[in-house]
């Protein structure tokens, strides 16, 4: 596994090339023993489909309230945000200073099959059992396999590009 250095000389680049990238702008959610925690995420990817149980992964920095939370409430929601939710992303980013389970103030949500939250307005939930955790560098990937999908009104995904939403 690689250590969490930092200092590489290909860092930059490849978080400058990496940024050129479009990718879904996600909301992942838990709940359970150790209480709340959300956090916005663009790292997310189906696994598999072909299994029995669909799964997926998601990438988290192993130092965020929600790594920790899922890591101990091992089940997990994926919120694909819509087009016109970049607040309701800033927000679960901590751009608006709210951190932990304040997060959901104001938030209009329900709790899924995992007791996960959904998020109003999702384009599409996944609500995950977390089954694998994989430490890598910086951050943790979890591997979920997905008890149950929701999908809501059809609706143009919000994405992320060279640092800005699109959407």
């Amino acid at each position: 596994m690689p250590t969490d250095k930092g200092d590489s000389p290909l860092r930059q680049p490849f978080l400058d090339a990496m940024s050129q990238l479009t990718n879904t702008v996600c909301v992942v959610t838990t709940d359970g023993k150790v209480g709340r925690a959300g956090t916005t995420v663009t790292a997310m990817s189906p696994v598999s489909a072909d299994s029995e149980t669909p799964s997926l992964l998601v990438c988290l920095h192993a130092d965020s309230a929600t790594a920790r939370a899922i890591a101990e409430n091992s089940v997990f929601a994926v919120n694909v945000l819509g087009e016109g939710d970049s607040g309701l992303a800033d927000v679960f980013a901590g751009r608006h200073g709210a951190s932990g389970p304040d997060k959901f103030d104001g938030v209009k949500h329900t709790a899924g099959a995992t007791g996960s939250a959904h998020l109003d307005g999702a384009v599409a939930i996944f609500d995950c059992r977390a089954k694998l955790q994989q430490p890598w560098g910086s951050h943790i990937i979890f591997i979920g396999e997905v008890e149950d999908v929701v999908i809501n009104a059809p609706s143009q995904v919000l994405t992320y590009t060279k640092r800005k939403y699109l959407g």
